[in-house]
């Protein structure tokens, strides 16, 4: 069966979840910048619930700013732009979705006037964001937009921005021409997300369209979130079990474990749908449920992905079964930096660690241990470096976090043993290569702040734990940590 509009009643009755409501009448009242895998098995996932049970009325406009796969959004606009979204627990219990939330989908690249409209029209009461930490063109050590930025360059002296930050302000200073306010929330896994978002409207304002800054800065909300589900890139295989176990013909398919969480800051400037009624929470203050997700699953990723890779892993729950990694994670890594947390409400956080160990135990999602090394400098300053900061400036020890740095460094200089360097996806390789063998030098280039690299105490543990790796490898030295935290 192919998903399609007509087709909805078979799938129907084939016993998949199809869309309750009638998708030919859905208009926009929502855009999103960026479609990919995580914010269809998410956002769009909480959206659908609402619509399913007669809580709002209205659809997702989709946006690319960049070119977007043609394969993919033909594949999508052909099945009248619906997908699939298969949750799988870690015990392997499946559950299939259709989704039907999308009302639409235009390129800026392809199709800029009408991003534009779409993004200004007074249909649309909320602007949602997925473009990654990359795509805030933000400098987080200065607070400020990378103005060296070839494209924040162009934005600024181009008519037809290039960048989310450019096309929002246009997009904001058209609303205001209008008297059009409207509610605009990243949905990224960055620290502080409408913060920044906030910070590089109003900065990229300031030079590009400053009449309208003190209406940016009074009348529009920038709302800061929390998102988490784990959601890898779709495979071949993914696509051919939605055939061989369920008869689906499905071209745009997303995969994604079963847990998800959304915590989303009480701060709206229009009306928005109300998402705890699909399960998200509303809070005052999302900052102590971000610290916990950043630092610790999203640290704790980056810190199990290097020595496993050079340990052989190549798949997360394969490295999870190795007892040296489960142990260094939990029982180490997790340990240091969960006492740099603040109370979080609702939140066990011993409970919480373990099902962190689930979720990347959860053998049904193949998931990369290189997904989670991809882009380690952008991950490792807000997960691993800022709780380092806090534990030395309150000259607590932090071994296992320093040792997970120390392994990040070694990747940029072990071989593998055909003699050849680990696989980098890192926008600052070269630096970060250059400087490998001059742990100060790496972790400053790595963003580090002063007061830290100034530490005797981190200077001479990053210098042992690099000796001691050269010498006993990457599984000796974490043996040797976990014996020497037992007792």
């Amino acid at each position: 069966m192919r998903i399609s509009n007509d087709n909805l009643a078979a799938i129907s009755a084939s016993g998949i979840k199809v869309p309750c409501y009638d998708r030919k009448d859905i208009r926009a009242g929502i855009a999103h910048i960026g479609m990919g895998h995580f914010h269809r098995s998410h956002f769009l996932g909480y959206l659908d619930e609402l619509l399913d049970r007669g809580l709002y009325d209205k659809g997702v406009f989709e946006v690319d700013i960049i070119p977007s796969d043609k394969a993919f959004i033909d594949g999508l606009r052909a099945q009248d732009y619906m997908y699939s979204v298969l949750t799988l627990s870690p015990e392997g219990q499946e559950t299939l979705r259709i989704i039907g939330a999308i009302a639409g989908y235009a390129n800026y690249s392809e199709e800029p006037e009408k991003v534009l409209s779409v993004l200004s029209s007074p249909d649309i009461s909320l602007i949602t964001l997925t473009i990654t930490e990359k795509g805030y063109k933000y400098l987080d050590d200065a607070s400020s937009l990378d103005w060296n930025d070839n494209d924040i360059i162009h934005d600024l002296g181009n008519d037809m921005p290039s960048t989310a930050v450019g096309c929002i302000s246009k997009v904001l200073d058209m609303r205001y021409k209008a008297s059009l306010p409207v509610t605009v929330m990243s949905c990224d896994n960055i620290p502080e997300n409408g913060r920044v978002l906030r910070n590089c409207v109003l900065q990229f304002c300031e030079r590009k369209y400053p009449e309208i800054v003190e209406w940016v800065a009074s009348s529009i909300a920038f709302p800061c979130t929390m998102v988490d589900r784990i959601t890898p890139g779709t495979s071949p295989a993914d696509m051919s079990h939605l055939m061989e176990a369920y008869g689906l013909e499905d071209k745009c398919p997303v995969h994604s474990e079963s847990f998800r969480q959304w915590v989303i800051e009480d701060r709206f400037c229009t009306s928005i749908p109300d998402f705890s009624k699909a399960g998200a929470l509303i809070a005052e203050d999302v900052k102590p449920y971000e610290l916990m997700k950043i630092r610790l699953l999203n640290g704790s990723h980056s810190a199990l992905s290097y020595p496993s890779y050079m340990m052989g892993h190549t798949m997360v729950h394969e490295a999870l079964e190795d007892p040296i990694v489960r142990t260094f994670i939990r029982d180490c890594y997790m340990d240091d930096v969960s006492r740099t947390l603040p109370s979080v409400p609702g939140i066990d956080i011993d409970e919480y660690e373990n099902e962190l160990i689930s979720r990347f135990s959860n053998q049904y999602i193949a998931d990369t241990v290189l997904r989670l090394a991809s882009d380690g400098s952008k991950k490792i300053a807000n997960a691993i470096l800022r709780p380092l900061e806090e534990t030395i400036s309150e000259n607590r020890r932090a071994d296992s976090i320093i040792l997970a740095l120390a392994l990040w460094e070694y990747y940029f200089i072990a071989l593998d043993g055909n003699g050849n360097h680990m696989p980098i996806d890192d926008p600052r390789k070269e630096d970060l290569m250059k400087a490998s063998s001059d742990s100060i030098g790496f972790l400053r280039i790595a963003g580090l702040s002063e007061e830290a690299l100034a530490s005797g105490y981190l200077k001479a543990s990053m210098e042992r734990y690099l000796s001691d790796l050269r010498s006993n490898g990457v599984r000796g030295v974490l043996e040797k940590h976990i014996s020497g935290k037992r007792r």
